[in-house]
């Protein structure tokens, strides 16, 4: 079972989208991004739990520290910390989706709960520009398409 925040798993189907097949270390922050990345394309049906909190992505990062990410953020009015940014986000993906914390998902449910609600990244990324947030929504939708079709497992919905 891999333990995710919602909004790392958007990003795995946005860079998805945006044409990333094959996700590779990141040798700056050492983070597990990739091989959580990789394996939830290659298993849509992995369980998995959502928190709003450190992840099995975030542990092994070297800006984890004390149970929190330590990275500072100042590109986002109103927000100097990625921890609380990031809480901030996925707080609103939990409660846009309805989900429960305590609950077991897969990648595959989670795409169909996404595919029912087409502007859920204009709902959830208030604070970021808006052509940032048209760019993240089109590769994401771009994403979930491809997700969708994935061994022909998932049925394309328009």
């Amino acid at each position: 079972m891999i333990v995710i925040k919602p909004h790392h798993l958007i990003d795995i189907m946005k860079l998805y989208g945006a044409g990333v097949e094959h996700f590779v270390p990141d040798e700056l922050y050492q983070h597990d991004f990739y091989k959580v990345a990789n394996h939830i394309i290659e298993n849509l049906d992995t369980e998995l739990q959502f928190t709003i909190y450190g992840d099995d992505i975030c542990k092994p990062c070297n800006r984890f520290k004390d149970s929190r990410c330590s990275d500072p953020l100042d590109h986002i009015r109103g927000y100097h910390c990625k921890d609380t940014y990031n809480q901030a986000l996925d707080s609103r993906l939990i409660d846009q989706l309805k989900l429960d914390q305590n609950a077991i998902y897969t990648p595959r449910e989670f795409i169909e709960m996404l595919s029912r609600d087409r502007d859920i990244i204009f709902h959830v990324w208030l604070e970021e520009d808006s052509g940032l947030t048209e760019k993240r929504n089109r590769l994401f939708q771009e994403g979930l398409k491809k997700l969708r079709n994935v061994n022909g497992k998932m049925q394309e919905r328009d």
